[in-house]
């Protein structure tokens, strides 16, 4: 008999991603009466219960309340009431292909790895998405990674969402609700720490949709950068360079202004060429980059004009915020959370 699985879905206002993701989970290849679909709502204002009960006419999905509104408060909710010997995280803007359930099982079974996982597909459905998983999968942003770009069955040190056994859950304990975002890279680095390894595999395929405009971008990635600092305090051994290097830009990039102005005002003339050489560096390496993804994105490109420093300052601003967190104190209000 194939395993029972649990799917477990944090949701919060999720109307424009709703129906895609609810149908590519109910229409599943996997047997119907093998896995079951629990949805953890952290109190949607706009449509998305209403279309998920369109949707659902068979009551197919359980919807449970989730009163701490965040990602990971929501999977933890999930997984309390789960009854599946895998549990198969899926995001709320993400949707799956029909094989997904039996990838995943399969896959399971052919390598006995106890958590696995697909590499992200982006959604570019938008002008601006395009531009923005041109540059997400480019190392000129905030690092590729491994599960956005691996094509070959590969152990990785981290995946976006997983599918996880049972016992590895009971292993390691809960998601950490004070991260708000970020969650998963705490949860793989305490799943490795406890022993289990992380398989990647191209046949599992879901696609992410990337946050929609500038202003969502920047929330989004000052929160992880303000998380991930505090990760690395819970692990510092995980500790890599690409992670402060967006905080030592920003740094570098303020000092080169503060030259500039002083210049302008007569003083330190050449520390102020200086700084203007750094920035003018800076906005070089941007251009260049956009120049090359004009065959691709046509005009279309100009974006990445904006969308690379949204990127790299406000990760690092939110990763500098994060790491001095022990001197000027830590925000009560969770980075991500509503």
């Amino acid at each position: 008999m194939k395993p029972f699985i649990s799917v477990v879905v944090p949701l919060l206002n999720e109307e424009p991603y709703m129906e895609r993701l609810t149908r590519s989970l109910l229409e599943q290849d996997y047997p119907h009466d093998r896995y079951e679909i629990l949805m953890a709502d952290g109190g949607s204002t706009d449509r998305t219960l209403a279309i998920l009960a369109d949707l659902d006419a068979q009551g197919r999905i359980r919807v449970l309340d989730n009163p701490g509104r965040t990602a990971p408060a929501a999977l933890n909710v999930a997984i309390a009431e789960a009854r599946g010997e895998i549990v198969t995280r899926v995001d709320g803007h993400s949707y799956v292909s029909t094989d997904y359930l039996s990838r995943i099982v399969a896959v399971m079974e052919e390598t006995g790895a106890p958590v696995v996982g697909g590499p992200v597909r982006m959604v570019a459905d938008t002008p601006f998405r395009k531009a923005l998983v041109e540059a997400l999968y480019a190392r000129i942003a905030v690092g590729s990674v491994p599960y956005r770009t691996l094509t070959r069955r590969a152990l990785v040190e981290s995946l976006q969402t997983g599918s996880f056994r049972r016992e590895v859950l009971e292993r390691v304990g809960p998601f950490d609700e004070s991260l708000a975002v970020v969650e998963d890279l705490d949860m793989n680095t305490r799943i490795r720490k406890a022993g289990f390894a992380l398989l990647l595999d191209p046949s599992i395929r879901f696609w992410y949709c990337p946050r929609p405009s500038l202003a969502a971008l920047w929330g989004q990635i000052y929160a992880v950068g303000l998380v991930k600092a505090r990760i690395l305090r819970k692990h510092p051994d995980i500790f890599k360079w690409k992670y402060a290097g967006p905080s030592v830009f920003v740094i570098l990039a303020a000092l080169a202004l503060i030259a500039a102005v002083a210049a302008s005002a007569g003083v330190v003339p050449a520390a102020g060429a200086a700084g203007a050489a750094g920035l003018a560096l800076y906005a070089t390496l941007v251009a260049g980059f956009a120049a090359t993804r004009v065959p691709r994105l046509g005009w279309g490109a100009v974006r990445l004009l904006a969308i690379l420093p949204t990127l790299h300052v406000g990760y690092g601003l939110g990763f500098l915020r994060g790491a001095l967190e022990p001197v000027v104190g830590r925000a009560a209000h969770p980075p991500g959370a509503p």
